[in-house]
């Protein structure tokens, strides 16, 4: 039987009553700047919050939920209440232990599995899918989200892979694909041909259908190498335990985002 491991969690209470505060996306940086827009109308209390998130971050912890009245975040690493209660009043001061409290939780615990959606359209997303995690591949992509929630997902995500963009490793990787990507006479061959078939036959004809998919697959497995640098900046950010329709939606908005950089700079 496997056993569930045990993390210590700690919440920071902003409200008595939740519902104030509108927290959107899963970054700490999303968290901040929250708190901070609510300071104006809740006060000062939550620009210490926001110090505190930022020195969480910075110490490896990672950014769990907004419940709608506390923050939650967990270790990344090996600490029991009384090590978390300590390393609190050191970080914060004793003040601190009135707004937050520690509890042990089981991984999985509280985690209910969302509702399902219809397959997907997106032909990007979907092929993106098959080449990020053609191990899990189902003929339906499992996005997992309401569909009034999916467009704040994508967006949440979206915004995400512009972070991971930046990340100075990714941009890295990035510059060497597009400086590889200006000698890259194959695929200049490929999008030639796919845009001369298109011209001539239209984008229904077999030879024009054959010719996008030789260019996206062609593409796709270019773009696959900066898959183990955004995982990386995911582990970085505290982010390695995305469900998978977060990590497709993240993988395909930071691919995509890679793509149009690529291409935009070829001249």
């Amino acid at each position: 039987m496997k056993r569930n491991h045990t993390f210590t969690e700690i919440e920071i209470r902003l409200f008595d009553t939740p519902g104030k505060l509108t927290v959107r996306g899963r970054s700490t940086k999303a968290v901040v700047a929250a708190l901070l827009r609510g300071a104006a109308a809740h006060g000062p209390w939550l620009r210490q919050v926001a110090r505190w998130v930022e020195g969480l971050a910075e110490d490896g912890w990672r950014y769990r939920e907004y419940t709608g009245d506390v923050l939650v975040f967990r270790s990344t690493r090996a600490l029991d209440p009384t090590d978390a209660e300590a390393y609190l009043q050191r970080r914060f001061g004793r003040d601190a232990l009135s707004r937050v409290s520690i509890r042990e939780q089981a991984d999985g615990e509280g985690r209910s599995a969302p509702p399902r959606l219809p397959k997907a359209d997106d032909e990007l997303t979907k092929e993106l899918r098959r080449l990020i995690g053609p191990e899990q591949h189902q003929a339906e992509l499992y996005l997992g989200h309401p569909t009034e929630e999916l467009s704040e997902l994508l967006l949440d995500m979206s915004f995400l892979a512009q972070e991971a963009l930046e990340d100075s490793e990714v941009a890295g990787l990035i510059e060497k694909l597009r400086e590889a990507h200006v000698e890259d006479a194959q695929y200049r061959d490929l999008h030639s041909r796919y845009l001369t078939l298109m011209e001539r036959a239209g984008p229904g004809d077999p030879a024009s259908e054959e010719a996008y998919w030789d260019l996206f697959s062609y593409t796709s497995r270019k773009l696959s190498k900066l898959v183990p640098a955004l995982r990386s900046f995911l582990e970085r950010r505290g982010f390695s335990d995305l469900c998978e329709h977060e990590a497709t939606a993240f993988l395909t908005a930071a691919l995509s985002q890679a793509l149009s950089i690529i291409e935009e700079r070829e001249e």
